[in-house]
């Protein structure tokens, strides 16, 4: 077990987070935050290690940091997950290619409402299906229709070698797959758009993905442990584990977490720097966050899409915003809660969507309970 934290202080709102809804109230007195470290480190530590081999849960606000850490990064070696240790953040990394975009567009080089076939080469519209020819910002809050590369029969036939996710792979994957539904008509959220959008970026900029990320976003806000397509970046020892058909499989050595929809990996701390950076008020890019917030299309009941980014509100209409992320043997959730300045780091290495969806509704009701 490990943990840090600095002197605690109120937390002014009160959150709980389920898979279905989401609730605020006011916190309670400043003593009632004393313990908070003990008790978050208690909750991780509780995770049943034969279930779930590692966990690890940052927390930043203006004065409460914490950094807490149970379990193994491997099974095998018994070696302890650490705080330092570099994470495979999966789908929270799509809330930086939208980054890119709003960027992009900003400047000029692209037009979000615009199709997509101002941009992209009939080599690459020919293998979308129906024809599709949805907008970038289809693309970017999954309204595109454009199938979702990722199932079962990517994973058994598609992906047999478990190597990089290219964007050749991803149109071979939904080759004769059709339609979810025309452009801008229902949500469905799809992989796929990632891919296409990096495509478009790269076009426009005339350079490769890694080289914009890093000169628009990693270097500028100082993300130095934030990383893209690195096969093994210092700090990447973490081993997950399950995949479908295969629960305890060691998913170490595929690269599932590669391409645009998935290929951050980072440290805790450089996550919740990027999702404060996107969505405090006082960020670095939160001209581009509140961008990636407007006009969001509903999900489901008290769930909202917005470009990029996920947006829980809850039955007062206050908002948490961030992403969640999902590869094979890791599970990610990254959000800033406004109404508190809070910002949260979640992830395991075992690919359990029930149990990390439980972990994650009590780490934010331990949070606000205090």
């Amino acid at each position: 077990m490990q943990h840090t934290v600095s002197r605690p202080m109120p937390l002014r709102v009160f959150v709980r987070l389920t898979t279905a809804c989401l609730c605020l109230c006011l916190a309670k007195a400043p003593s009632a935050r004393a313990s908070l470290a003990d008790d978050l480190q208690a909750m991780i530590d509780e995770v049943p290690k034969k279930k779930v081999p590692g966990v690890l849960l940052y927390v930043h606000e203006p004065e409460l940091t914490f950094l807490g850490t149970s379990g193994f990064a491997d099974r095998k070696t018994k070696a302890p997950l650490r705080g330092d240790h570099t994470l495979r953040i999966a789908s929270v990394g799509k809330t930086y290619v939208s980054a890119l975009a709003q960027l992009a567009a900003n400047d000029g080089l692209i037009e979000l409402d615009q199709t997509i076939d101002h941009y992209l080469d009939q080599e690459i519209l020919s293998q979308l299906p129906d024809a599709l020819r949805p907008t970038i910002r289809q693309l970017l809050n999954h309204t595109s229709g454009i199938p979702d590369y990722y199932g079962v029969r990517f994973y058994l036939t598609d992906w047999q070698d478990r190597g990089p996710l290219t964007l050749d792979l991803v149109l071979r994957a939904i080759r004769g797959k059709k339609a979810t539904h025309r452009p801008g008509e229902a949500f469905s959220y799809s992989n796929t758009n990632y891919h296409l959008v990096a495509a478009i970026l790269e076009k426009v900029h005339a350079t490769d993905l890694a080289t914009l990320l890093k000169r628009q976003l990693f270097v500028p806000l100082a993300l130095n442990d934030t990383y893209y397509n690195e096969r093994s970046p210092r700090g990447d020892d973490i081993h997950g584990y399950g995949a479908p058909m295969q629960p305890w499989v060691d998913t170490y050595d595929w690269q599932e977490n590669s391409g645009p929809d998935s290929g951050i990996k980072a440290s805790a701390a450089d996550v919740a720097k990027w999702i404060r950076a996107l969505f405090s008020d006082d960020g670095a890019l939160a001209a581009i966050g509140q961008q990636m917030t407007n006009a969001p299309v509903q999900e489901r009941t008290r769930k909202l899409q917005g470009m990029g980014v996920e947006i829980l509100e809850s039955r007062s209409g206050v908002q948490v915003v961030g992403h969640t992320g999902g590869a094979d043997g890791y599970l990610t959730a990254a959000f800033y809660i406004r109404e508190s300045d809070l910002v949260f780091v979640l992830h395991i290495n075992k690919s359990d969507e029930k149990r990390f969806s439980a972990l994650l509704s009590q780490t934010l009701k331990t949070l606000l309970s205090q």
